[in-house]
């Protein structure tokens, strides 16, 4: 019995210490729709309020870009670019706020095939829309 304890415990510290990445997603929300697939991804939410993060990759050439539409009824979100388990912000958008921009991403992402978008609220948010597409 104590070795199957054992080996349980030392399983269960392996799986934790391998799991351990560089980004939470941590939030509550309510009518949460998510999608992320290869170099797109998309959130639709009534309200949120924490992190969430998407992993986006690219497998031909880049063009170094990021395209965002987002839109936001209330509250303040920011969304920041990750690697390597840093992050760095690009944008806020803030309540009443609609945007379609393409945002030119920095020399150092130019050798990334895959890259983290994050969205931090600062307090609640409700009613948003975003759709990121790595290029």
């Amino acid at each position: 019995m104590k070795k199957a304890c054992l080996v349980l415990v030392l399983l269960l510290a392996l799986f934790m210490l391998c799991s351990c990445g560089g980004y939470v997603k941590s939030y509550s929300a309510s009518f949460l729709i998510t999608s992320c697939r290869g170099d797109e991804a998309s959130m639709e939410f009534g309200t949120f309020k924490g992190t969430y993060h998407f992993k986006l990759r690219r497998d031909d050439i880049a063009e170094h870009t990021l395209d965002l539409e987002a839109e936001l009824a209330g509250g303040e979100m920011n969304i920041y670019i990750g690697t390597d388990g840093e992050k760095e912000l690009l944008t806020t958008v803030r309540g009443g706020e609609s945007r379609d921009e393409t945002i030119a991403l920095d020399k150092k992402y130019d050798n990334e095939k895959a890259i983290y978008i994050i969205l931090e609220t600062v307090g609640k948010c409700t009613d948003g829309d975003f759709e990121f597409e790595y290029n």
